[in-house]
């Protein structure tokens, strides 16, 4: 029998111990052995030092070595017969230490949370929230968990303004076991809080968007829109922002879901505030996928059209504070193919403005070309800036043609 193939693992037999009774009988020396000695192995004898460890171990031989008589009692099952044939009796000893070792530091252990608990329980209001607060300005969210459940135990009241900034930070990074913990500590601490918040569903409904299941998040802020009627405004306000992180953030696939929905707001509830929100930011966007999906709402939507009829010239005087012209030249195609014509003269002056305030002669000159394709006519106002601008713009502005450089006639001597 070779030495090296006997298997030395403490720990395991540590871990099974820990879980029976094997150790409570185990006060001194003599309970190692039935004779109150431990077998002494020599060194020199190596071959026989293992023939006597495995006659020890071996439940086969004389009853005088059985595993019953030495250790004084049945061994536990949890033990198992490779495990304990395996290890050689010497071993023992050392894993009793490790025993009690482990056993006084789980007691510490304990005696430390158990302090801890009782260092909570005894705070104030104030200070709980200072705690919180600091924990979460230094990401401890482990200790910040244990908190709340032993604030949910004692009924230790935080104040709103600190679950709001929890809920909040939780929500922006999509960890919904822990608004879930910081919902069920509202229903159990302060109930009418949860109720007049509508349950901070609005919350898990942000935190599932935000990792990513908008189908969830949306479903979720679908529910609490009509039960609670008087929160709607606040609910739009939510919408509003998850549609812009999704069209600014997210893949196309979760514009199809927001698609759904704002479609569902607008039918099922006649809101309209979430598909208008959703399409001025596809249609202000520089994403030609986004621009098509604005133009697919458009169609699909007939209050949408009427929005839009109503609101163009709002809608360019805004976007024209950002620059984007193009966002405008667009909503004037849109304007023209569902013939809204006032509405398009309307938005054309407001463009031609703007092309002039910037002495965009080329910009004027385009708009002045297509009024008169279409027969339309701008005021006489602008009809006035704009050849002032032309006699403005003409000497200065005219780049003076190179003359061409006579070439001279040269002999070439070869």
């Amino acid at each position: 029998m070779n030495r090296n193939n006997l298997v030395f693992d403490s720990d395991a037999i540590m871990d099974q111990l820990a879980d029976s009774d094997l150790g409570e009988n185990f006060d001194n020396d003599n309970d190692w052995h039935p004779s109150g000695e431990l077998p002494s192995f020599s060194s020199d004898d190596e071959d026989e030092q293992e023939a006597r460890v495995s006659t020890v171990a071996s439940p086969s031989l004389s009853n005088k070595w059985t595993r019953r008589q030495f250790i004084g009692k049945p061994m536990p099952t949890l033990i198992s017969e490779s495990t304990f044939l395996s290890v050689p009796l010497i071993s023992f000893k050392f894993t009793y230490f490790k025993y009690v070792t482990h056993y006084v530091f789980t007691e510490n252990h304990i005696d430390t949370e158990t302090s801890k608990t009782k260092e909570y329980t005894e705070m104030s209001c104030e200070q709980i929230d200072n705690v919180i607060l600091d924990l979460l300005a230094r990401n401890k969210d482990k200790q910040i968990t244990e908190l709340i459940k032993t604030c949910s135990d004692y009924r230790k009241l935080v104040s709103e303004n600190t679950l709001k900034k929890l809920f909040r930070s939780y929500s922006i990074t999509g960890k919904t076991d822990k608004v879930i913990l910081l919902q069920k500590y509202c229903s159990v601490v302060d109930p009418n809080l949860y109720k007049l918040n509508g349950e901070f569903m609005h919350y898990l409904a942000k935190a599932h968007c935000y990792k990513g299941n908008s189908e969830k998040g949306l479903s979720i802020l679908s529910h609490c829109y009509k039960k609670y009627d008087g929160l709607r405004g606040f609910y739009r306000i939510i919408f509003r922002e998850l549609i812009q992180d999704s069209v600014l953030n997210r893949s196309e696939a979760t514009l199809v879901i927001f698609k759904k929905y704002v479609l569902e707001f607008s039918n099922k509830f006649d809101d309209n505030y979430p598909l208008i929100c959703f399409w001025y930011i596809c249609w202000s966007s520089t994403w030609f996928s986004d621009q098509m999906l604005a133009n697919e709402l458009l169609e699909s939507s007939e209050k949408l059209q009427n929005i839009v009829r109503d609101k163009a010239t709002t809608f360019s005087i805004n976007i024209l504070r950002e620059y984007n012209d193009d966002a405008v030249l667009r909503l004037l195609q849109s304007l023209l193919k569902y013939k809204m014509m006032s509405d398009y003269v309307k938005v054309l002056q407001v463009l031609f403005g703007y092309k002039l305030r910037n002495r965009d002669l080329r910009g004027c000159r385009e708009i002045i070309l297509n009024c008169e394709a279409l027969g339309l006519s701008l005021p006489a106002d602008q009809q006035g800036q704009y050849i002032r601008l032309l006699i403005d713009n003409k000497l200065p502005n005219e780049k003076p043609t190179p003359s061409k450089i006579v070439s001279k006639d040269f002999k070439l001597r070869f």
